[in-house]
């Protein structure tokens, strides 16, 4: 069973060492960068970040943007399953688990961004409804935009 926890003092290392290890980055950079999304949310109050279970089991991290002016809209900035749980369908079930959470809270409209030459998540985005909004930033994200 799918579950989100807080990242806190019990868990912030494991949380610091999932990895994707999708391609030849090392795994220290995929540490590196849910550690710097922690550290990013702790200087921005409309950031939140959890940590993503199976039963018991860490599996994953996400973080997404709600402004207070639109607490109508998420935007999931980092959605990542660590790579010892890839191809159990665990993305899937953890999206769908975060979008019922966001729904809850009172959120219509969620965005999710990818890398660009991530097609994997590419794939879960369109199979999850998701619709590519056409639009890139400067960093080769493309948004995927979902009416709840």
């Amino acid at each position: 069973m799918i579950r989100i926890k807080a990242v806190d003092r019990q868990n912030i290392q494991a949380v610091c060492g999932l990895t994707t290890d999708r391609d030849d980055v090392p795994a220290e950079r995929h540490s590196y960068r849910n550690a710097l999304s922690i550290a990013e949310a702790g200087y921005d109050p409309e950031m939140h970040f959890n940590a993503i279970y199976n039963n018991q089991v860490l599996i994953g991290f996400f973080m997404y943007k709600r402004p207070e002016r639109h607490a109508e809209t998420a935007a999931i900035c980092r959605f990542m399953i660590d790579d010892r749980f890839h191809h159990k369908g665990f993305e899937e079930k953890a999206l769908e688990h975060i979008l019922r959470g966001l729904r809850i809270q009172g959120v219509r409209k969620v965005i999710l961004m990818t890398d660009d030459a991530d097609k994997i998540a590419e794939n879960l985005s369109l199979s999850s409804g998701f619709c590519f909004t056409g639009k890139t930033d400067e960093n080769g994200r493309h948004y995927y935009e979902f009416e709840l």
